[in-house]
């Protein structure tokens, strides 16, 4: 596994995640497409994993070819009967609009369930522990005056021990001004239980209630919790992966290309791959599937935007033709959908070139 994470973090390493960790969750979206138009008796004639050109026929079924294509940066699902005027009682055409939109919609939930189902596994089997290790503690503070020093490591906070995947302290200054317990452990690790008076909010303005400076949070072992909080977390986890997209889409435009230090982070494939390439080896099978959870779910919610050819933007063209209806409908849709397409590539481009600024720029300094 060690040779493994020593190979992603090389010179093909953004290549490996690109096609280990990112292309599988499309295929997946895709899937779900596959497996729900079968369910609504329409016709597939090719599941399609990358993009052509074809390579091979890994499996011929009654009606639908599975095939492996040359371009490993998604997959995709050709439908029988999609072509304008088409008459195949199976075919997409002649499905009705409620099947349409079931099959559209059938990605995004395929995103959903697999977020949920690797954040389930982190969160109850994969869960691990986390220990703060400390850079420094202020002199005078609350952590000094309870005995704590840089070299402690602190394993909990009022009996709950850290997630290694969530941020440590997060909710502290919720406790501002109380007595709180902290779990201790010294470079020998002996444990010991202190009790902290923490600072009130007036008290700790630009110094923080506790008053020590973390440099990380280490792996410490396994987490174990009851099944119920299992799913809650995963639940929740997956309810916050979702929505950290939809705060960044405003800064879609302005965000690749800004200087400044509260610029948002905004990355596309090209970012991820190499930002995940680089940390494959300290984040570990349990971060890289953390990162994928992330990824469906924000693929799930991307897809939800009105606009073609994302699946919601599908479905608003879908509805828009069978409200206009005959000829004005199939032009309206035919127009909404090439223009997406042609605003999705330019901002693909954008962002792309975004990621190529700040990988080269960042490797000059």
């Amino acid at each position: 596994m060690a040779e493994l994470f020593g190979l992603v973090g090389g010179v093909v390493g953004p290549l490996l995640v690109l096609i280990l960790l990112v292309v599988p969750l499309i295929v997946v979206h895709e899937l779900g497409h596959l497996l729900v138009a079968r369910w609504r008796g329409i016709a597939v004639e090719e599941f399609g994993i990358g993009f052509p050109p074809r390579i091979a026929v890994l499996h011929r079924g009654a009606r639908t070819l599975l095939t492996l294509n040359a371009l490993p940066f998604g997959g995709f699902v050709r439908m029988a009967g999609a072509t304008e005027g088409s008459t195949e009682r199976d075919g997409w055409e002649r499905a009705s609009l409620l099947s349409k939109t079931l099959v559209m919609l059938a990605g995004v939930l395929v995103n959903l369930l697999l977020a949920f189902a690797l954040m389930l596994l982190l969160a109850g089997p994969l869960a691990e522990r986390g220990e703060l290790t400390l850079d420094a503690v202020q002199p005078g503070s609350p952590a000094a005056a309870a005995g704590i020093v840089a070299s402690d490591r602190i394993a909990a906070l009022n009996g709950a021990p850290f997630d290694r995947f969530e941020t440590p302290l997060a909710n502290i200054r919720a406790l501002a001004g109380e007595q709180v317990s902290l779990t201790i452990l010294s470079t020998s690790n002996v444990t010991r239980e202190i009790s902290v008076r923490l600072r009130t909010l007036e008290e700790a303005v630009d110094q923080g209630v506790l008053g020590i400076q973390i440099s990380g949070l280490a792996p410490a072992g396994p987490l174990t919790r009851p099944v119920d909080q299992m799913i809650t977390v995963a639940l929740a986890r997956t309810a916050e992966a979702g929505g950290a997209i939809i705060g960044g889409l405003a800064d879609l435009v302005s965000a690749p290309f800004r200087s400044d230090s509260e610029a948002p982070g905004l990355a596309g494939p090209v970012g991820i791959a190499v930002g995940v390439a680089g940390a494959a080896e300290r984040l570990g099978l349990s971060g890289l599937l953390q990162i994928a959870a992330l990824l469906s779910a924000n693929l799930a919610i991307l897809n939800l935007l009105p606009i073609p050819p994302l699946d919601g933007g599908r479905v608003a063209v879908l509805v828009l033709r069978r409200v206009l209806g005959g000829e004005r409908g199939r032009r309206a849709e035919q127009a909404l959908v090439t223009g997406g397409a042609l605003a999705m590539l330019l901002l693909f481009v954008w962002i792309t070139l975004g990621d190529l600024v700040g990988i080269f720029t960042g490797a000059a300094q």
